[in-house]
């Protein structure tokens, strides 16, 4: 079964000698000692997954030695007490403290059998969640952020400066710009990178489920609500919460919004407890809040506490310098998630991926970077490869685009709307006049083309 156990063995000498000879005879690699300072410089070297230890050991009680394992020697051991006689009491202190179980002699070796291979279960989920946290805190690493641009070098100074403070952060930026990415650094290089990372997006719910999610709700609130519900916030407690598209919350949920941010408490949806947290907000949105703010639609006292440092976050056609920096990371990246075998991009490729404008911006790179990866037959990526919007068009003599003859329909027609709200700014009442046709028709293709 691949499992070390360490004995620590005290009284009841028979009874630890049959002990023994059961899980060496289940193929067990067994441990033992009858020193606790020999236990702990075991448990220190070896690879000690389960420790069986008598609950009377000389000169500590078990309580002590657990106490001293679980803090200083080594966290994710489990252990089982065996023991003669104890008061109930003992026991059950002892189970408070963190001992996995606890057994009388003369025991039931079946029966500690099952509750070993339980141990054993539990102490692998402990494992697999510490290593994923490790490689979650390697992933957001600042070092992870990708970009040599003078607007990037500032956007990473920025974060490395306030990631270990106290304050509510807003960024800013257009779609795909990596506002989520920034938000994981700031939290997992933050002290309260051990506890929650919440995140929500706000355009996705209407008001009243949104404010749900939030704030929670209680049993019978509303149609529905059929159980008590925690929230977004309750979840995120001693954490971080991470709301991105804060421009889409509605009117009415703004209001407890600032409250939160401004007393730290709410009541749930139907509810009339006061709730207390302590949670750091990060906030995103890619609209103009102060041009919320002046036609109403955002509350300008809830600006400010989100706006306590304001983060800018540049879009790819600002940054080109870093397009190729980027191209390596994501070839790596996506090499390793999908297990491609691409050494790199030729020279074609690159000056394709450098004219382009990149309204989707590192997103839309990555995707298209994938796609590329995907269709290669090689371990280089051609031209050929890419997606077709990227050999249209490239710019020569101002807004004049080359469209190649072969290239379908509904592809043309998805880059001329794309190039065309790129040009109007994203703004698609102007883009609708520019291409003669109606706003909701535009509106319904610019849904039907992403």
């Amino acid at each position: 079964m691949g499992l070390n156990l360490l004995l620590v063995e005290g009284e009841g000498g028979m009874e630890w000698e049959k002990v023994r000879a059961y899980f060496r005879k289940k193929g067990f690699a067994v441990y033992q000692t009858a020193s606790v300072k020999e236990a702990y410089r075991v448990l220190r070297n070896e690879p000690i997954h389960i420790v069986l230890a008598d609950f009377r050991l000389s000169g500590i009680n078990g309580i002590s030695f657990l106490a001293k394992i679980k803090k200083t020697v080594r966290p994710q051991v489990e252990v089982i007490f065996l023991s003669g006689r104890v008061p109930l009491s003992a026991a059950i202190e002892a189970m408070k403290a963190g001992a996995y179980d606890f057994h009388e002699f003369p025991l039931n070796h079946r029966l500690l059998m099952a509750v070993v291979e339980k141990a054993r279960e539990k102490q692998s989920l402990f494992v697999e969640k510490v290593e994923l946290e490790r490689k979650v805190r390697e992933r957001f690493n600042f070092g992870n952020i990708v970009g040599r641009s003078k607007p990037m070098q500032h956007v990473i100074e920025i974060v490395g400066s306030v990631a270990p403070k106290n304050v509510n952060i807003l960024l800013a930026g257009e779609t795909g710009t990596g506002k989520e990415m920034i938000a994981n650094a700031i939290h997992y290089n933050s002290p309260r990178s051990s506890k929650p990372f919440i995140k929500v997006n706000c355009a996705a719910f209407n008001e009243g489920v949104l404010e749900s999610e939030l704030f929670g709700h209680e049993k019978g609130s509303f149609t529905g609500a059929i159980s008590k519900r925690l929230g977004r916030f309750e979840l995120a407690n001693g954490g971080t919460i991470f709301l991105d598209e804060i421009g889409d919350v509605p009117p009415q949920t703004q209001i407890k919004l600032l409250r939160v941010l401004q007393e730290k408490e709410f009541e749930r949806v139907g509810g009339n407890e006061t709730i207390k947290v302590d949670v750091r907000v990060i906030a995103a949105t890619n609209q103009d809040l102060k041009k919320l703010i002046d036609s109403g639609k955002f509350r300008e006292d809830l600006y400010y506490r989100l706006n306590v440092v304001r983060l800018e976050l540049p879009p790819l056609r600002e940054r080109k310098e870093d397009i190729a920096l980027l191209v390596s990371y994501f070839i790596n990246k996506l090499n390793e998630e999908k297990d491609y075998r691409i050494k790199g991009i030729t020279k074609e490729t690159m000056q394709l991926l450098l004219a382009y404008r990149w309204p989707g911006n590192v997103r839309e790179l990555e995707n298209a970077l994938e796609s590329a990866m995907a269709l290669a037959e090689k371990d280089v990526i051609e031209a050929r490869y890419l997606p077709a919007f990227l050999s249209l068009a490239q710019p020569q003599n101002g807004d004049h685009y080359h469209i190649p003859i072969d290239l379908p329909l509904r592809e043309i027609e998805r880059e001329v709307i794309k190039h065309t709200l790129d040009r109007a700014g994203g703004n698609k009442s102007l883009a609708s006049k520019l291409l003669g046709i109606g706003l909701r028709t535009l509106q319904r293709k610019a849904k039907e083309f992403q």
